[in-house]
């Protein structure tokens, strides 16, 4: 009789700084349902990955749990993968620490359930040719990725029935392709379809295999799956099916299988990730354009045949299609760089340095979490304690070099209290702002962008509304809403969402179209050059825009830190021949993470105002407070102003559908006055850290 090898696995992950309870939802929804459900079929092989930082919360909330995991690993039902502790990018992080957090996971998993990994899941399945040299030093003999890694190389499904081999510097890794149609089929089609799918390619030999390895949290955690997996009992029936089809059906662990069969044939994948991932990742426009190709293809059902030949982006377009995840980015290379000048860099520095690699925050997709402040900011406050004990150790001094690598110089400036980073070359911003004492990045914002998906949002509907239908689909084939009349909140940002953004407003100026990026700019300030004049002082000679032409103006923008304060000195200089009124605003942006919340608030002349609040208010001073994150500050300037507040809100897609998210508050204290030929203006905003 013809017989295949399934061979079967999950990988479960929780972001580093997810709340709590979505790590005790998705377990007990998820994690040990699946376990239970896996535990009445012996006859089930298997292979599981669990993110490091997830797998040490469970074994502190759930001992039992680890203990029947332990147990399945020794009668050889269960293997455990190996992986990226914080499930880091591998591609994207240096090569000390791909191998460093590779073997703490794998030590980790053979200290807890005895056996050391032999196989690793690759984070997204993201994957450059140069990491094969990588994995084997950390000492990977496996690994599994998409099979769109292998159609890229022109690979076709009759062909991905194994494993391959490839090599770097003559250091080789097996590499097993994981099946899309296994991964669209389970669970979400009847179980019959999988296994007739998988009877396709039995061969009398028996040696052929089919791989479906895929996120754990699609069985119980996706919309509408726990009751069709558990309550309705779709994997007992799967596991059944397989259990009593097992005399073609053969399930196997990957070690088993390495064991037994030999490799297909040598490999060289390209740069790849999975299909919707390498959509995701391109720029905008060439996003649009795919999508429009791949349903034209579609509808001339010409896609299957084509889809080994259509490649989208690669991951690392997500840093240059988004400026907030290139500076997280490059804020951990800059600390990699330091820890090469400091000796012996204790562990718990170290790991708060890797804990700042969590992927989930570099990338936006229907996954993907730079969308979520909670967890940028989690990535934010594991950078900064790495980089204050570093301070600590060696302090590190204002610094003039390319930080965001654009080919322009960005300025360091910190001192025990605040460490900041300035870019001149765009508009002398801010693009962050590290409160030490607190471990928090008071600028952790994100620029409101057309996306893509944008477009369908009329086509959304509520996951009551899907339940009520009775369809149990894929994420990636419906259209879910979180709530209703989220297109009032698609606003566009024409600049970056930074601070310190220098504005020159006309007469037409309001904060409605303010507060949405629709008004009249009268400067060429926001977003152009200024000259470094020394580590603290960045100066342009601009215009603005007055009686219908432009008239000279020089911004001198001085920062300095005294202790616990932050001061910006600006000085504004009329260079016309011609008396001048001038309307001008500092604009800042601050999250306090939560707009609701009454302990998260902004306070001027006594009145407090959560963050949410959107209005005009005239004050020299503003308090700032978010008690949960330990932020009280206090915002003083030199003479009165009239403020423009409003919240940031993006509208993003995500596996539970549109939702909005606050991104910050936009503070803008602006002031109008006159100046004379050649005359200055001088004044101070001062942002005072309270303990």
């Amino acid at each position: 009789m013809e017989k295949i090898n399934f061979l079967f696995g999950i990988h479960n992950h929780q972001p580093v700084g997810n709340f709590d309870f979505v790590l005790e939802d998705a377990f007990e929804k998820s994690y040990k349902p699946f376990i239970d459900v896996l535990e009445k079929h012996p006859g089930i092989k298997m292979a599981v990955h669990f993110t490091g930082w997830l797998l040490e919360k469970i074994e502190k909330d759930h001992p039992d749990y680890i203990s029947k995991i332990r147990g399945l690993v020794q009668k050889g039902q269960l293997e455990i993968f190996t992986g990226g502790f914080y499930e880091p990018i591998i591609p994207v992080i240096p090569e000390d620490d791909r191998i460093g957090q590779i073997t703490k996971l794998s030590s980790y998993v053979e200290n807890l359930f005895g056996k050391r990994p032999r196989g690793m899941w690759l984070a997204e399945r993201v994957w450059e040719p140069q990491i094969a040299k990588s994995l084997a030093l950390a000492g990977v003999e496996y690994v599994v990725v998409d099979d769109n890694h292998f159609k890229n190389a022109g690979y076709y499904d009759d062909e991905l029935t194994g494993y391959f081999i490839t090599e770097e510097e003559g250091y080789t890794l097996k590499v097993f392709p994981i099946s899309k149609k296994l991964r669209y089929l389970i669970p979400f089609e009847e179980v019959g379809e999988t296994l007739d799918f998988l009877k396709t390619m039995a061969t009398a030999d028996g040696n052929n295999s089919l791989v479906m390895f895929d996120d754990g949290e699609k069985f119980g955690v996706w919309p509408g799956t726990y009751d069709r997996v558990y309550k309705e009992g779709w994997l007992d029936e799967f596991f059944t099916e397989i259990e009593k089809n097992s005399e073609w059906l053969n399930v196997s662990t990957f070690s088993e299988y390495v064991d037994a069969v030999a490799p297909k044939a040598r490999i060289y994948l390209p740069i790849s990730s999975y299909s919707e991932m390498m959509e995701w990742a391109l720029p905008t426009r060439a996003k649009a354009e795919f999508e429009s190709l791949v349903s034209s293809l579609k509808e001339e059902k010409k896609y299957e045949s084509m889809e080994m030949f259509l490649k989208g982006g690669m991951w690392r377009t997500f840093l240059a299609k988004y400026a907030e995840s290139n500076l997280m980015h490059k804020k951990f290379l800059h600390i990699h760089e330091r820890m090469k000048e400091v000796q012996d860099v204790p562990s718990e520095v170290l790991d708060e340095y890797w804990k700042g690699q969590c992927n989930d925050v570099y990338w936006h997709g229907v996954f993907g979490g730079l969308y979520l402040p909670h967890l940028r900011a989690a990535v934010y406050k594991h950078l900064i304690k790495a980089e204050k004990a570093l301070d600590e150790m060696k302090n590190e001094e204002a610094k003039i070099f390319d930080y965001d690598k654009d080919g322009f110089d960005e300025v360091i400036i910190k001192n025990d209290n605040i460490g900041m980073v300035v870019d001149p070359d765009y508009g002398a911003r801010v693009l962050e702002i590290d409160l030490k004492k607190a471990e928090f990045n008071l600028v952790n914002s994100l620029t409101r962008r057309y996306e893509v998906y944008h477009e369908w949002i009329s086509k959304a509907i509520t996951q009551e509304e899907l339940e009520k239908s009775g369809e149990s689909k894929t994420i990636h084939d419906v259209i879910l809403t979180r709530e209703e009349g989220l297109e009032k909140y698609l606003s566009i940002d024409w600049y970056e969402r930074f601070s310190y953004i220098d504005h020159f407003f006309g007469e037409k100026i309001n904060l409605e179209g303010y507060s949405v990026s629709k008004y009249p700019e009268q400067g060429d300030f926001v977003n152009q050059p200024y000259n470094i004049i020394d580590k603290n002082t960045f100066l342009r000679h601009g215009h603005v825009w007055i009686g219908a032409k432009w008239t000279p103006v020089t911004v001198e923008k001085r920062f300095s830190l005294n202790g616990g304060s932050l001061e910006v000195t600006y000085k504004i200089t009329n260079d016309s021949e011609e008396e001048v009124t001038l309307h001008f605003g500092s604009e800042m942006t601050y999250n306090l993470m939560a707009p609701e919340d009454d302990d998260r608030y902004f306070e001027w002349d006594g009145q407090r105002h959560n963050a949410s609040y959107k209005g005009e208010f005239t004050s020299d001073k503003v308090e700032i407070c978010a008690d949960y994150e330990e932020v009280h500050a206090k915002l003083t300037l030199s003479e009165m102003a009239n403020f423009f507040i409003y919240p940031i809100y993006t509208v993003s897609y995500s596996e539970g559908g549109f939702e909005k998210v606050y991104q910050g508050t936009s503070l803008t204290p602006t002031w109008k006055f006159n100046l004379s030929p050649h005359q200055s203006k001088e004044l101070k905003v001062i942002l005072s850290i309270k303990e």
